[in-house]
């Protein structure tokens, strides 16, 4: 038995204690606190064994499974036999019959012709029933909507697992072949550009399993990132990064910002030197963050890296998920520049 089940019996012993104290000095004041209390003992005894018995017996094995019948009439016999019971207690250790003040010797005074007095002596143990079946029925509804949140979250976790695992593998091959290149070359940027690989794998692996991330490790990823696909051509591609350094201490859903880069160089042609551009920008104020990526669009749609990449579609989910009336996505293509603007409220 854990801490949390003894916390809760001296709850439950000090609630009934309460109830015990308090009925007795209703019943017979302070002039005869000895005979309340006597009294009351056996008709809080009674309540609680109808309340236990109600919750741990009766309600999960016919209530909840809707035999509402059997239920009911099982409940009635039990706060009949109770009623008895206490009765019969009381008449034979309180030293007075149920009618205070009526004269009666001690002893029995509960007999079967008065239904009118049988019935009035069950009603606090009717009420106390009825209390305690509204009390489960009100916990099992708690319960039911905390499991209910807890399997949301839960779904929510593996949704967003999932959206965050669909990383484009052709970029991982192209930059190990990059890299490779650098290295039969013997250049000494081959384990710079190692470490950067490293840093990203690790990044995806580990730490883009949690929720949030800092700020900084997200633009350190998108740099990386960057980095590795400008070898694809040893004089440089027009690719230009307007990002604050060093970034705030704010925390970001991770994997948000590569899609829309991936895309577009994906989309943009920039390996043509001619036409062909990428423009990174990244703002901050106060807990606001804007990301702005363009890129030029050749007059026709390049169809490569079908077979991977987040996609657009994948970062609509997540928001919709992770910042919900917390984000603004606009996304426009005119005038030979394609445009994807976000804005995020990460208070």
């Amino acid at each position: 038995m854990g801490r949390n089940f003894w916390k809760r019996a001296g709850l439950h012993l000090v609630l009934w204690v309460s109830l015990w104290f308090t009925l007795a000095l209703l019943m017979s004041g302070t002039d005869n606190l000895d005979f309340g209390l006597r009294r009351s003992f056996f008709i809080i005894v009674g309540q609680a064994v109808l309340v236990y018995g109600n919750s741990q017996v009766l309600m999960p094995r016919f209530f909840f499974t809707k035999r509402y019948w059997l239920y009911g009439l099982l409940t009635l016999a039990a706060i009949l036999l109770v009623s008895y019971c206490a009765q019969e207690l009381i008449d034979q250790y309180a030293g007075f019959s149920f009618e205070r003040g009526s004269g009666r010797p001690r002893g029995r005074s509960f007999p079967f012709h008065s239904t009118w007095k049988f019935m009035s002596r069950s009603f606090p143990f009717f009420i106390a029933l009825i209390i305690g079946s509204v009390y489960e029925v009100a916990n099992l509804a708690n319960r039911q909507e905390r499991e209910t949140v807890q399997l949301k979250n839960e779904k929510l976790q593996t949704e967003l697992k999932f959206l965050r695992s669909q990383t484009n593998p052709h970029f991982l091959f192209n930059a190990l072949h990059n890299i490779y290149s650098l290295s039969v070359l013997k250049s000494e940027r081959t384990p710079d550009y190692l470490l950067k690989l490293s840093e990203m794998l690790r990044y995806m692996l580990y730490e883009a399993n949690a929720e949030f991330v800092p700020l900084q490790k997200e633009v350190d990823y998108l740099k990386n990132y960057v980095d590795l696909q400008l070898l694809k051509d040893s004089r440089g591609l027009n690719v230009k990064l307007d990002i604050p350094e060093p970034c705030p201490e704010l925390q970001i859903a991770p994997l948000l910002f590569v899609p829309f880069v991936e895309n577009a160089f994906k989309h943009s042609r920039v390996e043509d030197r001619t036409t062909g551009w990428i423009f990174i920008g990244l703002t901050v104020e106060g807990k606001r963050l804007r990301l702005e990526v363009k890129n030029s669009l050749p007059e026709r749609a390049s169809t490569k890296d079908q077979t991977g990449g987040i996609g657009l579609t994948n970062v609509w989910r997540q928001l919709e998920l992770l910042y919900p009336d917390r984000h603004e996505l606009v996304v426009s293509s005119e005038g030979g520049t394609y445009s994807a603007v976000l804005n995020l409220n990460l208070a």
